[in-house]
C-alpha cells in the first residue's frame, strides 16, 4: 500500500516544493520508497532549487515512451515525476494515452510514500488532489494572510466531503512557539465553524542554512543535515508516522488514487454561500488537448463567481464578492470607486483620456458606454481563476490571474465604444478566432490586460486579467502576478 500525501496551502510562497523535497529526502532515510509529483509547470522552480538531471522522458520500463509523457528524475533516492498532459486534461484525455500515464507513473513494486506538491496546479487539480489523498499538509506562515487563505480552502475542502487526515504545518517561524500559538488560531476556527479536527506537525524555524542549501541548489537536509531546520523536518516526518491509519475512504494505491482524480476532476465543487460550479473544461474536444503549451494558454480555469444583471447591480455585486476573491486582486476596490465617480472621468467628447495602464478607468467607461447606449440590457460576469503559462513577447507574463470576462448583449459594438478605444494609447487591434475581432492594451509591467472581443457569431466580450495579489506585492494592477511556488 502506498501512503499517498498532499502539501498544499491556500496562499502561494509558504514553501511547499522545500518541504516536499525535504521531507521525501528523510522518508528515504528511514528506507522508504518515495516519489514526489508536481506539476511539468513547475519544473522550473524545482530546477532552481536542486541541481536535478535535465526534465527528459527516462525509459525506466520497457513500455515507457515519449507518448506516454512522464518524466522522471531522480535526486538523492528520491523520484521525481511529472506527465506533460496536466492533471486538468486527464479527465479528458484519449483513455489509452490516460492509463499508459498512470502506469508510467508507479514503479512495479510500488512506492512506499507519495507526495504531491500543489504548487502551479490549477485551483481545481489542487482541490481534486486534497480530497483523493489520505493525508494533506497544509502549509501556513505567520502571515495572517496565509492563515485566512488556509481556512478558506479548508472551508472548500468541508464542503466537497474531504475525509483524510488534516495536517497542519507552520514554516518560517521565528521561535518554538510560533507554531503552537498558529495551531491553536486555525484549530479553534475549525472547530467552531465547521466542527474539523485537525493535527499539527510542528514549524520549520527560519533558518539561514536553508538560503545556503538553495543557492548550492541542494536540499537543505542534505547539505546541512545537522541543521534546526533539518531537525524539524525529522521530527515532522514523526508526526507523520504516528498518524492512525484513517485511510478508509481514501484510496490505498497509487492506482486507485490517480484513477480517483480522474472521476472526481469533472465533479461538481462546492462553494461557501451555496454555489455550485461546474467543470467546463470537461467538455473539451480531444484535438484541442496538447502536450506543450502553445500560445495564450491560461491552463486550468476554474469559475469561482457568476452574474447576471444590469450594469448598477453589477457595482453593488463587486462590492460583495468573497474576502478571498478582494484580498486576491485588490484591483476590483479601484474599478468599484471609478464607477461610483464616473462622471469625474470623461470629457466632453466623452473619452476619458486614459493612459496604457489604466485599466480600471478604461473598464468603467466601457461599461458605461454599453449602458447607455443600452439602459435595459443586462450584462453577465463570469470571475474565473486563471494561470497564464505562454511565454509569448507580447502577452501577459506566466503567473496566476483572476480573469474577470463581461458579456454584453448590443451587437454590433456601440459607435461611442469604437470611439473610446480609438483614442486609448497603445490599443493593438488583431483577429482572434474565425470571424472574430481583439482590441487588446496591456499595462506597462504586462501583469494585466484588458481585450475587447466582437464577432458576428456571438455578443462582444470585454476580458480583464488582474494578478493575484501575493503576499509583499503591491495590490491591484500594480502587484506582479506571481506564481505558486
Amino acid at each position: 500500500m502506498t501512503r499517498i500525501m498532499t502539501i498544499t496551502s491556500g496562499l502561494a510562497q509558504t514553501g511547499k516544493t522545500q518541504l516536499a523535497i525535504n521531507l521525501a529526502l528523510e522518508l528515504v532515510r528511514r528506507g522508504r520508497l518515495v516519489g514526489v509529483f508536481h506539476d511539468e509547470l513547475q519544473s522550473k522552480t524545482l530546477s532552481d532549487l536542486l541541481d536535478l538531471p535535465p526534465a527528459v522522458l527516462q525509459l525506466r520500463r520497457a513500455e515507457d515512451g515519449e507518448a506516454n509523457g512522464i518524466m522522471r528524475r531522480g535526486y538523492q533516492g528520491v523520484d521525481f515525476l511529472s506527465c506533460q498532459l496536466s492533471l486538468r486534461q486527464w479527465s479528458v484525455a484519449e483513455p489509452g494515452h490516460r492509463s499508459c500515464c498512470m502506469n508510467n507513473i508507479d514503479v512495479p513494486e510500488g512506492y512506499d510514500d507519495f507526495l504531491i506538491d500543489t504548487s502551479e496546479m490549477d485551483a481545481r487539480s489542487q482541490l481534486v488532489c486534497c480530497k483523493a489523498s489520505a493525508v494533506v499538509i497544509i502549509v501556513v506562515t505567520l502571515d495572517p494572510h496565509s492563515q485566512a487563505e488556509a481556512f478558506a480552502l479548508i472551508q472548500i475542502l468541508h464542503l466537497n466531503g474531504f475525509s483524510g487526515e488534516l495536517c497542519l504545518l507552520v514554516n518560517n517561524i521565528m521561535y518554538p512557539v510560533d507554531s503552537n500559538d498558529v495551531y491553536s488560531s486555525i484549530s479553534r476556527l475549525l472547530k467552531t465553524h465547521l466542527g474539523m479536527e485537525s493535527s499539527l506537525l510542528g514549524g520549520i524555524p527560519c533558518d539561514r542554512h536553508v538560503t545556503l542549501a538553495q543557492r548550492n541548489r541542494q536540499a537543505f537536509a542534505a547539505l546541512f543535515p545537522d541543521s534546526e531546520a533539518a531537525s524539524a523536518v525529522v521530527v515532522v516526518a514523526d508526526a507523520l508516522d504516528d498518524i492512525p491509519a484513517r485511510f478508509v475512504a481514501s484510496p490505498q494505491t497509487l492506482p486507485a488514487f490517480l484513477n480517483a482524480l480522474v472521476e472526481l476532476m469533472p465533479v461538481p465543487i462546492c462553494l461557501p454561500g451555496g454555489a455550485v460550479l461546474e467543470d467546463e473544461d470537461a467538455v473539451v474536444r480531444q484535438d484541442e488537448l496538447t502536450f506543450a503549451a502553445a500560445g495564450r494558454e491560461q491552463a486550468g480555469e476554474l469559475s469561482l463567481l457568476q452574474y447576471a444583471g444590469d450594469v448598477p447591480g453589477l457595482w453593488d455585486f463587486l462590492e460583495t464578492l468573497p474576502l478571498t476573491l478582494q484580498s486576491l486582486s485588490e484591483g476590483l476596490d479601484d474599478l468599484v470607486a471609478v464607477a461610483n465617480r464616473y462622471n469625474t472621468l470623461m470629457q466632453d467628447d466623452g473619452c476619458a483620456g486614459l493612459e496604457t495602464n489604466q485599466l480600471m478607468p478604461l473598464l468603467a467607461s466601457l461599461l458605461e458606454a454599453f449602458r447607455v447606449a443600452a439602459p435595459d440590457g443586462e450584462v453577465e460576469l463570469e470571475v474565473t481563476d486563471s494561470r497564464v503559462t505562454g511565454q509569448q513577447r507580447y502577452w501577459l507574463q506566466p503567473g496566476r490571474y483572476l480573469k474577470y470576462m463581461f458579456r454584453l448583449p448590443q451587437q454590433p459594438l456601440p459607435d461611442t465604444v469604437v470611439a473610446l478605444l480609438d483614442k486609448v494609447p497603445a490599443m493593438t487591434c488583431s483577429a482572434g478566432a474565425v470571424g472574430e475581432e481583439i482590441c487588446e492594451v496591456l499595462a506597462e509591467a504586462k501583469n494585466s490586460c484588458l481585450s475587447v472581443i466582437c464577432s458576428e457569431q456571438a455578443c462582444p466580450r470585454i476580458q480583464v486579467w488582474l494578478p493575484v495579489v501575493q503576499h509583499g506585492s503591491q495590490a491591484g494592477v500594480a502587484g506582479r502576478g506571481e506564481s505558486l511556488s
